[in-house]
Protein backbone atom coordinates (compact mmCIF):
# COMPACT_ATOMS: atom_id res chain seq x y z
CA UNK A 1 0.00 0.00 0.00
CA UNK A 2 1.69 2.99 -1.26
CA UNK A 3 0.50 6.68 0.59
CA UNK A 4 1.60 10.16 -0.03
CA UNK A 5 1.50 12.59 2.68
CA UNK A 6 1.90 16.18 3.12
CA UNK A 7 3.79 16.62 6.55
CA UNK A 8 4.85 20.49 6.95
CA UNK A 9 2.52 21.54 9.72
CA UNK A 10 3.59 24.55 10.05
CA UNK A 11 4.02 25.98 6.60
CA UNK A 12 1.08 26.19 4.16
CA UNK A 13 1.65 25.43 -0.04
CA UNK A 14 0.18 28.57 -1.88
CA UNK A 15 -0.36 29.19 -4.98
CA UNK A 16 -0.80 32.93 -6.20
CA UNK A 17 -1.28 34.91 -9.05
CA UNK A 18 -1.70 38.57 -9.32
CA UNK A 19 -2.03 39.21 -5.45
CA UNK A 20 -4.42 42.54 -6.15
CA UNK A 21 -7.08 39.90 -7.92
CA UNK A 22 -7.11 36.55 -5.81
CA UNK A 23 -4.88 34.41 -3.97
CA UNK A 24 -5.67 30.90 -2.82
CA UNK A 25 -4.02 28.50 0.39
CA UNK A 26 -3.90 25.07 0.82
CA UNK A 27 -3.17 23.45 4.30
CA UNK A 28 -2.03 19.76 4.87
CA UNK A 29 -3.29 16.86 3.07
CA UNK A 30 -2.65 12.81 2.86
CA UNK A 31 -3.84 10.58 -0.27
CA UNK A 32 -3.63 7.28 -0.04
CA UNK A 33 -4.32 4.93 -2.81
CA UNK A 34 -6.68 2.25 -1.20
CA UNK A 35 -8.75 5.47 -0.43
CA UNK A 36 -8.56 9.39 0.24
CA UNK A 37 -8.14 11.13 3.37
CA UNK A 38 -7.59 14.97 3.20
CA UNK A 39 -7.43 16.91 6.64
CA UNK A 40 -6.98 20.03 7.91
CA UNK A 41 -6.81 21.99 4.42
CA UNK A 42 -7.47 25.04 4.06
CA UNK A 43 -8.03 27.07 0.61
CA UNK A 44 -8.58 31.22 0.89
CA UNK A 45 -9.52 33.70 -1.62
CA UNK A 46 -9.27 37.15 -1.46
CA UNK A 47 -10.04 39.91 -4.28
CA UNK A 48 -9.45 43.63 -3.21
CA UNK A 49 -10.80 45.01 -6.17
CA UNK A 50 -14.11 43.14 -5.88
CA UNK A 51 -14.21 43.08 -2.40
CA UNK A 52 -14.32 39.27 -2.22
CA UNK A 53 -13.17 37.30 0.88
CA UNK A 54 -14.03 33.34 0.78
CA UNK A 55 -12.18 30.96 3.86
CA UNK A 56 -12.41 27.64 3.69
CA UNK A 57 -11.52 26.14 6.17
CA UNK A 58 -11.08 22.54 8.16
CA UNK A 59 -11.90 21.08 4.99
CA UNK A 60 -11.62 16.96 5.93
CA UNK A 61 -12.76 14.19 3.32
CA UNK A 62 -12.55 11.13 4.29
CA UNK A 63 -13.47 7.95 1.66
CA UNK A 64 -12.56 3.88 2.42
CA UNK A 65 -11.11 1.54 0.50
CA UNK A 66 -13.31 1.24 -2.67
CA UNK A 67 -14.26 -2.18 -3.17
CA UNK A 68 -17.60 -2.92 -5.15
CA UNK A 69 -19.85 -4.63 -3.53
CA UNK A 70 -18.53 -3.32 0.02
CA UNK A 71 -19.38 -0.50 2.23
CA UNK A 72 -17.05 2.41 2.27
CA UNK A 73 -17.22 5.17 4.94
CA UNK A 74 -17.80 8.27 3.59
CA UNK A 75 -17.03 11.61 5.47
CA UNK A 76 -16.68 15.34 4.47
CA UNK A 77 -16.36 18.44 6.89
CA UNK A 78 -15.13 22.03 6.44
CA UNK A 79 -15.84 25.40 7.66
CA UNK A 80 -16.59 28.57 5.73
CA UNK A 81 -16.55 32.08 5.97
CA UNK A 82 -17.55 34.69 3.56
CA UNK A 83 -16.98 38.29 3.85
CA UNK A 84 -20.20 40.14 1.98
CA UNK A 85 -22.30 38.98 2.41
CA UNK A 86 -21.60 37.78 6.09
CA UNK A 87 -22.30 33.94 6.40
CA UNK A 88 -20.01 31.78 7.88
CA UNK A 89 -21.27 27.64 7.68
CA UNK A 90 -20.38 24.52 9.19
CA UNK A 91 -20.96 21.26 7.20
CA UNK A 92 -20.31 17.55 7.61
CA UNK A 93 -21.42 15.07 5.90
CA UNK A 94 -21.27 11.23 6.66
CA UNK A 95 -22.45 7.62 4.93
CA UNK A 96 -21.29 4.33 4.34
CA UNK A 97 -21.53 4.06 0.38
CA UNK A 98 -21.57 1.29 -1.50
CA UNK A 99 -21.27 0.63 -5.13
CA UNK A 100 -21.95 -2.53 -7.50
CA UNK A 101 -18.93 -3.29 -10.36
CA UNK A 102 -20.25 -1.41 -13.22
CA UNK A 103 -21.30 2.04 -10.98
CA UNK A 104 -25.07 1.05 -11.96
CA UNK A 105 -26.18 0.81 -8.58
CA UNK A 106 -25.54 2.84 -5.72
CA UNK A 107 -26.38 2.72 -1.50
CA UNK A 108 -25.51 5.21 0.69
CA UNK A 109 -26.40 3.93 3.89
CA UNK A 110 -27.18 6.18 7.28
CA UNK A 111 -26.55 9.21 5.35
CA UNK A 112 -26.49 11.92 7.58
CA UNK A 113 -26.09 16.04 6.99
CA UNK A 114 -25.10 18.19 9.33
CA UNK A 115 -25.44 22.58 8.37
CA UNK A 116 -24.88 25.04 10.92
CA UNK A 117 -24.83 28.87 9.35
CA UNK A 118 -25.51 32.23 10.40
CA UNK A 119 -25.05 35.49 8.85
CA UNK A 120 -27.02 38.25 6.67
CA UNK A 121 -30.55 37.38 6.28
CA UNK A 122 -30.53 34.63 8.48
CA UNK A 123 -32.62 34.46 11.92
CA UNK A 124 -30.17 35.70 15.03
CA UNK A 125 -30.23 32.61 16.27
CA UNK A 126 -28.96 30.97 13.02
CA UNK A 127 -29.97 28.23 11.26
CA UNK A 128 -29.53 24.76 12.37
CA UNK A 129 -30.34 21.94 9.95
CA UNK A 130 -30.27 18.08 9.89
CA UNK A 131 -31.09 15.53 7.52
CA UNK A 132 -30.51 11.64 7.96
CA UNK A 133 -31.78 9.04 5.40
CA UNK A 134 -30.67 5.33 3.55
CA UNK A 135 -30.23 6.56 -0.49
CA UNK A 136 -30.30 3.49 -3.09
CA UNK A 137 -30.01 4.05 -6.61
CA UNK A 138 -30.91 1.64 -9.36
CA UNK A 139 -29.92 3.08 -12.72
CA UNK A 140 -30.93 0.00 -14.79
CA UNK A 141 -34.68 -0.33 -12.51
CA UNK A 142 -34.74 3.27 -12.69
CA UNK A 143 -35.13 4.34 -9.29
CA UNK A 144 -34.08 6.14 -6.52
CA UNK A 145 -35.45 5.98 -3.20
CA UNK A 146 -34.90 7.69 0.21
CA UNK A 147 -36.27 5.46 3.03
CA UNK A 148 -36.10 6.56 7.18
CA UNK A 149 -35.99 10.16 5.72
CA UNK A 150 -35.54 12.95 8.97
CA UNK A 151 -35.42 16.26 8.38
CA UNK A 152 -35.01 18.66 11.17
CA UNK A 153 -34.08 22.87 11.85
CA UNK A 154 -35.63 25.77 12.35
CA UNK A 155 -37.83 24.30 15.29
CA UNK A 156 -39.16 21.51 13.12
CA UNK A 157 -39.02 18.07 12.19
CA UNK A 158 -40.37 15.56 9.16
CA UNK A 159 -39.64 12.21 9.26
CA UNK A 160 -41.09 10.33 5.99
CA UNK A 161 -39.81 7.93 2.67
CA UNK A 162 -39.65 9.17 -0.99
CA UNK A 163 -39.12 7.12 -4.28
CA UNK A 164 -38.36 8.13 -7.94
CA UNK A 165 -39.52 5.89 -10.41
CA UNK A 166 -39.33 5.40 -13.94
CA UNK A 167 -36.29 7.77 -14.11
CA UNK A 168 -35.41 6.41 -17.41
CA UNK A 169 -38.51 7.13 -18.61
CA UNK A 170 -41.14 9.50 -17.33
CA UNK A 171 -40.18 9.80 -13.80
CA UNK A 172 -42.76 9.17 -10.94
CA UNK A 173 -42.78 10.66 -7.55
CA UNK A 174 -44.38 9.46 -4.36
CA UNK A 175 -43.40 10.66 -0.86
CA UNK A 176 -44.90 9.84 2.58
CA UNK A 177 -43.88 12.70 4.42
CA UNK A 178 -44.83 13.40 8.42
CA UNK A 179 -44.68 16.84 10.00
CA UNK A 180 -43.92 16.65 13.41
CA UNK A 181 -46.12 18.89 16.08
CA UNK A 182 -44.47 22.82 15.18
CA UNK A 183 -45.00 26.52 16.74
CA UNK A 184 -45.65 27.84 13.39
CA UNK A 185 -45.75 31.20 15.08
CA UNK A 186 -42.22 30.66 16.31
CA UNK A 187 -40.86 29.41 12.91
CA UNK A 188 -42.27 32.70 11.03
CA UNK A 189 -40.42 34.61 13.89
CA UNK A 190 -37.26 33.00 13.13
CA UNK A 191 -37.40 33.76 9.72
CA UNK A 192 -38.57 37.53 10.20
CA UNK A 193 -42.18 37.67 10.30
CA UNK A 194 -43.84 38.77 13.02
CA UNK A 195 -47.46 37.14 13.65
CA UNK A 196 -49.66 38.74 16.60
CA UNK A 197 -53.33 36.89 16.80
CA UNK A 198 -56.01 37.53 19.55
CA UNK A 199 -55.42 34.36 21.04
CA UNK A 200 -51.71 33.97 21.94
CA UNK A 201 -51.53 30.13 21.93
CA UNK A 202 -52.87 30.30 18.20
CA UNK A 203 -50.81 28.83 15.57
CA UNK A 204 -48.72 26.97 17.75
CA UNK A 205 -49.28 23.79 17.26
CA UNK A 206 -49.25 22.46 13.51
CA UNK A 207 -48.67 19.38 12.21
CA UNK A 208 -49.55 17.13 9.02
CA UNK A 209 -49.02 13.72 7.00
CA UNK A 210 -49.29 13.93 3.06
CA UNK A 211 -48.75 11.28 0.58
CA UNK A 212 -48.07 12.77 -2.38
CA UNK A 213 -47.66 11.35 -6.24
CA UNK A 214 -46.27 13.18 -9.19
CA UNK A 215 -46.15 12.53 -12.19
CA UNK A 216 -45.35 14.54 -15.48
CA UNK A 217 -47.73 17.88 -14.65
CA UNK A 218 -50.03 16.22 -12.34
CA UNK A 219 -49.70 16.01 -8.89
CA UNK A 220 -52.12 14.40 -6.74
CA UNK A 221 -51.83 14.75 -3.01
CA UNK A 222 -54.44 11.76 -1.17
CA UNK A 223 -54.78 11.83 2.30
CA UNK A 224 -53.95 15.08 3.25
CA UNK A 225 -54.37 15.75 6.94
CA UNK A 226 -53.83 18.55 8.67
CA UNK A 227 -54.16 19.54 12.41
CA UNK A 228 -54.10 23.61 13.46
CA UNK A 229 -54.26 23.57 16.96
CA UNK A 230 -57.33 22.39 18.00
CA UNK A 231 -58.34 21.82 14.71
CA UNK A 232 -58.67 18.92 11.86
CA UNK A 233 -58.51 19.08 7.93
CA UNK A 234 -59.28 15.70 6.36
CA UNK A 235 -58.96 16.07 2.73
CA UNK A 236 -57.06 15.63 -1.30
CA UNK A 237 -55.50 17.73 -3.77
CA UNK A 238 -55.32 17.07 -7.39
CA UNK A 239 -53.28 19.35 -9.74
CA UNK A 240 -54.02 18.03 -13.52
CA UNK A 241 -51.76 20.45 -14.78
CA UNK A 242 -49.19 23.35 -13.12
CA UNK A 243 -49.92 25.61 -16.69
CA UNK A 244 -53.01 27.96 -14.86
CA UNK A 245 -52.92 25.73 -12.81
CA UNK A 246 -55.84 23.00 -13.33
CA UNK A 247 -57.25 22.23 -9.13
CA UNK A 248 -59.74 19.65 -8.03
CA UNK A 249 -59.49 19.80 -3.67
CA UNK A 250 -61.87 18.18 -1.38
CA UNK A 251 -61.43 18.95 2.18
CA UNK A 252 -63.53 18.47 5.62
CA UNK A 253 -62.49 20.47 8.58
CA UNK A 254 -64.07 19.41 12.19
CA UNK A 255 -64.34 22.74 13.75
CA UNK A 256 -62.45 26.31 14.07
CA UNK A 257 -62.48 29.02 15.28
CA UNK A 258 -61.23 31.88 12.85
CA UNK A 259 -61.29 34.95 15.08
CA UNK A 260 -58.26 32.88 17.16
CA UNK A 261 -55.89 33.93 14.41
CA UNK A 262 -57.43 37.38 13.57
CA UNK A 263 -54.92 40.50 14.92
CA UNK A 264 -56.37 41.56 18.25
CA UNK A 265 -58.92 44.50 18.45
CA UNK A 266 -58.31 48.06 18.92
CA UNK A 267 -59.59 50.01 22.60
CA UNK A 268 -61.91 51.06 19.65
CA UNK A 269 -63.35 48.31 18.15
CA UNK A 270 -63.25 47.00 21.35
CA UNK A 271 -65.67 49.49 22.40
CA UNK A 272 -67.61 49.00 19.39
CA UNK A 273 -68.23 45.22 19.52
CA UNK A 274 -64.63 43.64 19.31
CA UNK A 275 -64.81 43.99 15.08
CA UNK A 276 -61.73 43.41 13.24
CA UNK A 277 -61.01 45.74 9.92
CA UNK A 278 -58.32 45.41 7.98
CA UNK A 279 -56.14 48.28 7.70
CA UNK A 280 -57.21 50.71 4.94
CA UNK A 281 -54.95 49.86 1.90
CA UNK A 282 -53.15 52.50 -0.10
CA UNK A 283 -55.25 53.80 -2.66
CA UNK A 284 -51.97 53.40 -5.42
CA UNK A 285 -51.78 49.70 -4.63
CA UNK A 286 -53.31 47.56 -6.96
CA UNK A 287 -53.63 43.33 -6.32
CA UNK A 288 -52.68 41.53 -9.23
CA UNK A 289 -55.02 39.16 -10.15
CA UNK A 290 -53.07 37.27 -12.76
CA UNK A 291 -52.86 34.05 -10.66
CA UNK A 292 -56.46 33.83 -10.03
CA UNK A 293 -57.22 35.09 -13.79
CA UNK A 294 -55.47 31.78 -14.66
CA UNK A 295 -56.45 29.66 -11.92
CA UNK A 296 -58.94 26.63 -13.14
CA UNK A 297 -60.37 24.97 -9.73
CA UNK A 298 -63.33 22.89 -8.47
CA UNK A 299 -63.32 22.48 -4.44
CA UNK A 300 -65.62 21.27 -2.02
CA UNK A 301 -65.44 22.16 1.52
CA UNK A 302 -67.59 20.59 4.37
CA UNK A 303 -67.05 22.36 8.11
CA UNK A 304 -68.67 21.47 11.55
CA UNK A 305 -68.56 24.24 13.69
CA UNK A 306 -67.29 27.74 12.65
CA UNK A 307 -66.70 30.69 13.77
CA UNK A 308 -65.90 34.34 11.99
CA UNK A 309 -66.21 37.95 13.28
CA UNK A 310 -68.19 36.48 16.15
CA UNK A 311 -70.97 34.30 14.36
CA UNK A 312 -71.02 31.02 14.81
CA UNK A 313 -72.23 28.54 11.88
CA UNK A 314 -72.65 24.45 11.46
CA UNK A 315 -72.53 22.43 9.10
CA UNK A 316 -71.40 24.71 6.43
CA UNK A 317 -71.31 22.90 3.00
CA UNK A 318 -69.18 25.45 0.28
CA UNK A 319 -68.64 24.30 -3.37
CA UNK A 320 -66.01 26.45 -4.83
CA UNK A 321 -65.62 26.90 -8.59
CA UNK A 322 -63.12 29.32 -11.00
CA UNK A 323 -62.77 29.65 -14.39
CA UNK A 324 -61.37 32.83 -16.14
CA UNK A 325 -60.95 35.12 -13.25
CA UNK A 326 -65.12 34.69 -12.05
CA UNK A 327 -64.62 33.19 -8.52
CA UNK A 328 -68.08 31.27 -7.63
CA UNK A 329 -68.83 29.50 -4.33
CA UNK A 330 -71.95 27.80 -5.14
CA UNK A 331 -73.83 26.63 -3.14
CA UNK A 332 -73.06 27.99 0.31
CA UNK A 333 -75.32 26.16 2.92
CA UNK A 334 -74.80 26.60 6.73
CA UNK A 335 -77.06 26.24 10.30
CA UNK A 336 -76.85 29.25 12.30
CA UNK A 337 -79.19 30.51 15.24
CA UNK A 338 -81.77 28.16 15.12
CA UNK A 339 -82.20 28.73 11.32
CA UNK A 340 -80.50 28.09 7.93
CA UNK A 341 -78.66 30.07 5.79
CA UNK A 342 -78.78 29.30 1.77
CA UNK A 343 -76.87 31.17 -1.15
CA UNK A 344 -73.89 32.04 -3.12
CA UNK A 345 -71.27 34.75 -3.75
CA UNK A 346 -69.31 35.02 -7.05
CA UNK A 347 -66.16 37.66 -7.42
CA UNK A 348 -65.22 38.35 -10.57
CA UNK A 349 -61.64 39.80 -11.76
CA UNK A 350 -61.74 39.87 -14.96
CA UNK A 351 -60.87 43.67 -14.85
CA UNK A 352 -58.65 45.62 -12.20
CA UNK A 353 -61.62 46.77 -10.61
CA UNK A 354 -63.24 43.45 -9.05
CA UNK A 355 -66.86 42.87 -9.29
CA UNK A 356 -69.37 41.53 -6.26
CA UNK A 357 -72.49 39.67 -5.99
CA UNK A 358 -74.12 37.42 -3.53
CA UNK A 359 -77.30 36.19 -2.96
CA UNK A 360 -78.39 35.13 0.33
CA UNK A 361 -81.35 33.79 2.13
CA UNK A 362 -81.71 33.71 6.05
CA UNK A 363 -84.65 31.45 6.99
CA UNK A 364 -85.86 31.17 10.49
CA UNK A 365 -82.76 32.61 12.71
CA UNK A 366 -83.13 34.11 15.78
CA UNK A 367 -81.30 38.05 15.40
CA UNK A 368 -80.70 38.91 18.83
CA UNK A 369 -77.83 36.66 19.32
CA UNK A 370 -76.33 36.97 15.83
CA UNK A 371 -76.31 40.16 16.01
CA UNK A 372 -74.70 40.55 19.43
CA UNK A 373 -72.20 37.88 18.42
CA UNK A 374 -71.27 40.18 14.95
CA UNK A 375 -71.35 43.91 16.65
CA UNK A 376 -72.07 43.13 20.38
CA UNK A 377 -74.62 44.65 20.80
CA UNK A 378 -77.99 43.81 19.40
CA UNK A 379 -81.08 46.50 18.24
CA UNK A 380 -83.59 44.17 17.18
CA UNK A 381 -84.64 40.74 18.56
CA UNK A 382 -86.92 38.03 17.03
CA UNK A 383 -87.45 35.05 14.45
CA UNK A 384 -87.47 35.84 10.77
CA UNK A 385 -86.21 35.44 7.23
CA UNK A 386 -83.70 37.82 5.59
CA UNK A 387 -83.37 37.49 1.49
CA UNK A 388 -80.83 40.06 -0.37
CA UNK A 389 -79.22 40.13 -3.23
CA UNK A 390 -76.60 42.83 -4.29
CA UNK A 391 -74.27 43.88 -5.96
CA UNK A 392 -70.53 46.17 -5.67
CA UNK A 393 -67.15 46.76 -7.46
CA UNK A 394 -63.84 48.06 -6.17
CA UNK A 395 -61.19 47.67 -4.18
CA UNK A 396 -61.64 49.80 -1.00
CA UNK A 397 -64.47 50.03 1.91
CA UNK A 398 -65.49 53.29 0.48
CA UNK A 399 -65.82 52.52 -3.19
CA UNK A 400 -67.27 48.89 -2.26
CA UNK A 401 -70.07 51.09 0.01
CA UNK A 402 -70.55 53.54 -3.35
CA UNK A 403 -70.78 51.23 -5.81
CA UNK A 404 -73.29 48.57 -3.84
CA UNK A 405 -76.49 47.72 -5.50
CA UNK A 406 -79.55 45.43 -5.14
CA UNK A 407 -82.74 44.24 -3.25
CA UNK A 408 -83.89 42.95 -0.08
CA UNK A 409 -86.30 41.86 1.91
CA UNK A 410 -86.99 41.23 5.68
CA UNK A 411 -89.75 39.43 7.75
CA UNK A 412 -89.56 39.22 11.49
CA UNK A 413 -91.95 37.66 13.68
CA UNK A 414 -93.12 37.76 17.57
CA UNK A 415 -89.91 40.52 18.54
CA UNK A 416 -88.71 43.42 19.67
CA UNK A 417 -86.31 46.68 18.24
CA UNK A 418 -84.48 47.01 20.95
CA UNK A 419 -83.11 50.73 22.42
CA UNK A 420 -86.28 52.69 21.73
CA UNK A 421 -89.49 52.49 23.34
CA UNK A 422 -92.16 54.19 20.54
CA UNK A 423 -95.38 54.14 22.90
CA UNK A 424 -92.79 55.82 25.60
CA UNK A 425 -91.66 58.72 22.86
CA UNK A 426 -95.35 59.60 22.55
CA UNK A 427 -96.30 59.86 26.05
CA UNK A 428 -93.41 61.93 26.67
CA UNK A 429 -94.20 64.33 23.51
CA UNK A 430 -97.46 64.94 24.67
CA UNK A 431 -96.46 65.63 28.43
CA UNK A 432 -97.00 62.83 30.34
CA UNK A 433 -94.76 61.21 33.13
CA UNK A 434 -91.85 59.25 31.99
CA UNK A 435 -92.18 55.70 33.50
CA UNK A 436 -89.29 53.51 33.64
CA UNK A 437 -90.43 51.04 31.02
CA UNK A 438 -87.69 48.64 29.16
CA UNK A 439 -86.57 50.68 26.07
CA UNK A 440 -88.01 48.21 23.64
CA UNK A 441 -90.95 48.16 20.62
CA UNK A 442 -92.43 44.95 20.91
CA UNK A 443 -94.10 43.96 18.20
CA UNK A 444 -95.83 40.22 16.67
CA UNK A 445 -94.54 41.36 12.89
CA UNK A 446 -92.06 43.44 11.18
CA UNK A 447 -91.85 42.97 7.68
CA UNK A 448 -90.71 44.99 4.39
CA UNK A 449 -88.71 45.64 1.14
CA UNK A 450 -86.13 47.86 0.28
CA UNK A 451 -83.83 48.52 -2.83
CA UNK A 452 -79.90 49.75 -2.55
CA UNK A 453 -78.52 51.91 -5.19
CA UNK A 454 -75.55 53.08 -4.78
CA UNK A 455 -74.80 52.95 -1.52
CA UNK A 456 -78.14 54.24 -0.39
CA UNK A 457 -80.71 51.80 1.55
CA UNK A 458 -84.50 53.33 0.30
CA UNK A 459 -87.43 51.34 2.31
CA UNK A 460 -91.26 52.03 1.68
CA UNK A 461 -93.38 49.39 3.06
CA UNK A 462 -91.74 49.11 6.43
CA UNK A 463 -94.74 47.59 8.54
CA UNK A 464 -94.62 46.59 12.23
CA UNK A 465 -97.98 45.37 14.21
CA UNK A 466 -98.71 44.34 17.73
CA UNK A 467 -101.35 44.19 19.88
CA UNK A 468 -101.58 47.93 20.85
CA UNK A 469 -99.77 49.69 17.78
CA UNK A 470 -99.50 49.84 13.75
CA UNK A 471 -96.65 51.50 12.45
CA UNK A 472 -95.81 51.95 8.84
CA UNK A 473 -92.48 53.71 7.87
CA UNK A 474 -90.64 55.07 5.13
CA UNK A 475 -87.09 56.65 4.31
CA UNK A 476 -83.15 56.10 3.84
CA UNK A 477 -80.33 55.03 4.93
CA UNK A 478 -76.98 56.22 3.14
CA UNK A 479 -74.38 53.91 3.77
CA UNK A 480 -71.22 55.90 2.27
CA UNK A 481 -72.14 58.67 4.43
CA UNK A 482 -73.46 56.68 7.44
CA UNK A 483 -76.41 59.16 8.13
CA UNK A 484 -80.25 57.89 8.14
CA UNK A 485 -83.71 59.76 7.29
CA UNK A 486 -86.63 58.00 8.30
CA UNK A 487 -90.16 58.35 9.34
CA UNK A 488 -92.72 56.14 11.07
CA UNK A 489 -96.43 56.78 11.42
CA UNK A 490 -97.72 54.76 14.33
CA UNK A 491 -101.35 54.69 14.90
CA UNK A 492 -102.57 53.29 18.24
CA UNK A 493 -105.06 50.70 17.80
CA UNK A 494 -105.46 48.88 20.85
CA UNK A 495 -104.94 48.98 25.12
CA UNK A 496 -101.31 50.22 25.94
CA UNK A 497 -101.37 49.28 29.17
CA UNK A 498 -97.88 48.10 28.87
CA UNK A 499 -96.99 50.95 26.33
CA UNK A 500 -97.83 53.73 28.23
CA UNK A 501 -101.58 54.21 28.37
CA UNK A 502 -102.11 56.51 25.53
CA UNK A 503 -106.11 56.05 25.32
CA UNK A 504 -106.96 59.79 24.16
CA UNK A 505 -104.32 58.92 20.95
CA UNK A 506 -106.29 55.89 20.05
CA UNK A 507 -106.35 56.07 16.21
CA UNK A 508 -104.53 59.24 15.75
CA UNK A 509 -101.40 59.19 13.20
CA UNK A 510 -98.64 59.84 14.83
CA UNK A 511 -94.96 61.06 12.84
CA UNK A 512 -91.64 59.94 14.22
CA UNK A 513 -88.98 61.06 12.85
CA UNK A 514 -85.61 59.21 12.91
CA UNK A 515 -82.46 61.01 11.65
CA UNK A 516 -78.71 61.29 12.07
CA UNK A 517 -75.77 59.12 12.32
CA UNK A 518 -76.28 55.64 11.47
CA UNK A 519 -74.81 53.80 14.33
CA UNK A 520 -76.74 56.82 16.89
CA UNK A 521 -79.72 57.97 15.49
CA UNK A 522 -81.97 60.76 16.82
CA UNK A 523 -85.81 59.59 17.26
CA UNK A 524 -88.00 62.66 17.92
CA UNK A 525 -91.87 62.88 17.52
CA UNK A 526 -93.85 65.51 15.79
CA UNK A 527 -95.94 66.83 18.70
CA UNK A 528 -97.46 69.81 16.79
CA UNK A 529 -98.85 67.59 14.00
CA UNK A 530 -99.59 64.56 16.14
CA UNK A 531 -101.85 66.92 18.61
CA UNK A 532 -103.02 68.94 15.37
CA UNK A 533 -104.26 65.33 13.73
CA UNK A 534 -105.82 64.71 16.94
CA UNK A 535 -107.73 67.67 17.22
CA UNK A 536 -109.33 67.02 13.47
CA UNK A 537 -109.84 63.44 14.49
CA UNK A 538 -112.06 64.49 17.70
CA UNK A 539 -113.19 67.59 15.57
CA UNK A 540 -114.68 65.10 12.80
CA UNK A 541 -116.30 62.74 15.70
CA UNK A 542 -117.47 65.17 17.21
CA UNK A 543 -118.99 66.99 13.82
CA UNK A 544 -120.45 63.16 13.21
CA UNK A 545 -121.84 63.19 16.71
CA UNK A 546 -124.04 66.76 16.33
CA UNK A 547 -124.90 65.28 12.52
CA UNK A 548 -126.29 62.17 14.09
CA UNK A 549 -128.06 63.64 16.67
CA UNK A 550 -129.69 66.75 13.99
CA UNK A 551 -130.51 63.62 12.27
CA UNK A 552 -132.58 61.85 14.68
CA UNK A 553 -134.28 65.11 15.74
CA UNK A 554 -134.97 66.01 12.03
CA UNK A 555 -136.69 61.98 11.92
CA UNK A 556 -138.71 63.00 14.83
CA UNK A 557 -140.16 65.80 14.01
CA UNK A 558 -141.23 64.28 10.44
CA UNK A 559 -142.54 61.77 12.14
CA UNK A 560 -145.01 63.87 14.61
CA UNK A 561 -145.95 66.25 11.51
CA UNK A 562 -147.03 62.82 9.65
CA UNK A 563 -148.89 61.74 12.70
CA UNK A 564 -151.46 64.75 12.77
CA UNK A 565 -151.73 65.05 8.88
CA UNK A 566 -153.49 61.97 9.58
CA UNK A 567 -155.35 62.17 11.92
CA UNK A 568 -156.13 66.09 10.67
CA UNK A 569 -154.87 67.59 14.20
Amino acid sequence: MAAGEGKDQDAAAQISGDESKGQFQAGDFELKLNGIELEDVSLHYDDAQEDVSIKLDDLAVKVGELVAGTPVPLRVSFKLKNAKPVLDLSFKMSTDMTFSADFQRLDLAALAIDLDAAGEGLPAEGVKLAMAANVGLDKPQGVLALSDLSVSGLNTDMTGDLSVTQLNGKPKLEAKLALQDTNLKSLLQLVGVSVVTTDPKALTRVSCNVFVVKQGDTLTAKPVTIKLDDSRLDGSVQVLSFAGPVVKADFKLDAINLDRYLPPATEQQAEQGGEHKEPAAKKSEKPDFTALRKLKLDASFSIGNLQLNGLKMEKIILKVRSRKGVLSMDPISALLYEGQLNGNVKLDVRKDSPLFSAKQNLSGIQIEPLLKDLTGKAQLRGTGNVKADISSQGLHDATIKRNLNGRFSIDFRDGAYIGFNLAQAIRKATGQAASDEPQTTDFAELRGTGVVKQGVITNNDLYLASPALRVTGKGKVDLVKEQVDYLLTTKIVGSLQGQGGLKNLKGVAIPVRIRGDLNNPSPTVDLEAALKANAEHKLKEKKQELQEKAKEKLQEKLGTDMLKGLFGR
